[in-house]
């Protein structure tokens, strides 16, 4: 799944697609997600102080831009899902256990795979040789899936938290620095178990805490509901303290932008507000 991010504060404008907030102090850093923009929307992203993007969607010459722009480059790498459109789909695909919602290139993966494990080692390794400073780790949410939507045996959802586990494990001891977007159930199962693995984690994102999406291809948007949103809310409280936090909505109404923007300059967060599901440019 392809998602995120943020930037922050005072004056908005409408660009590319994107409501696009000015930074300004205490909001000094300017992040930008672009998981599907695309070499030639290379000149589009240059004015941000990091961005996360698809790397194997940009040739050689656009990265070295970005680097000597300076722009921090966070790339995309999914944890617990394997897309059908990627090389190495035909390797994995029977470790796939169930289809991903509204995304149909897309199935949940067998993460306590030591090949799967290995497999996200050498691609965090693959990355970060061409280029990225860090990693925006999607889909630790196939803890949550095991745990409440697929049918499996207690040891199957115990495998599953085991290999989200050493996954996270590995990547923390690369020289990168770590986004992980969602993924609460499996944080709040590290926080229980007191486990000092939460603090590898840089930057919490966690997306919909006051928009909700209704539909997916068309982009259509709403406010999010109550009970989802205190869960969200409950998740960011463990969260605030160990890392940043960044907010990613998907909106273009008004009032839920001010929600958001209130919120996040109340607390000293990020955010990034988008009227496109698809993140491009």
């Amino acid at each position: 799944m392809k998602k995120l991010f943020l930037l922050s504060v005072l004056s908005s404008t409408l660009l590319m697609g994107c409501v696009r907030y000015q930074v300004s102090k205490p909001y000094s850093n300017g992040y930008g997600v672009f998981l599907g923009a695309h070499d030639e929307d290379i000149d589009k992203i240059l004015s941000f102080d990091a961005v996360a993007i698809d790397l194997d969607e940009f040739s050689s010459s656009s990265i070295k831009k970005l680097k000597d722009n300076d722009v921090k480059i966070y790339a995309y790498l999914s944890i617990g899902s394997l897309e059908k459109y990627r090389s190495y789909y035909e390797e994995f695909k029977d470790i796939t256990f169930m289809d991903y919602d509204n995304w149909p290139d897309e199935r949940w993966v067998d993460v306590s795979n030591s090949g799967w494990q290995s497999h996200i080692s050498s691609e965090a390794d693959r990355l970060i040789n061409l280029g990225a400073d860090g990693l925006f780790m999607d889909n630790f949410d196939v803890y949550y899936i095991a745990n409440e939507e697929y049918e499996c045996t207690n040891d199957f959802k115990v495998g599953i938290y085991n290999g989200c586990h050493t996954i996270l494990d590995n990547l923390s001891k690369k020289n990168l620095d770590l986004i992980i977007n969602s993924g609460t159930d499996f944080l709040m199962k590290l926080d229980e178990n007191e486990d000092n693995l939460i603090n590898s984690i840089g930057v919490y994102a966690q997306e919909c805490v006051f928009s909700n999406i209704l539909d997916y291809e068309n982009d259509v948007f709403g406010k999010q509901e109550k009970e989802q949103q205190d869960y969200l809310f409950e998740c960011i409280d463990l969260m605030k303290d160990k890392s940043k936090v960044l907010l990613i909505e998907y909106t273009v109404d008004d009032s839920v932008i001010d929600d958001t923007v209130n919120y996040c300059k109340k607390n000293g967060f990020y955010y990034y507000i988008s009227s496109k599901v698809g993140l491009t440019a």
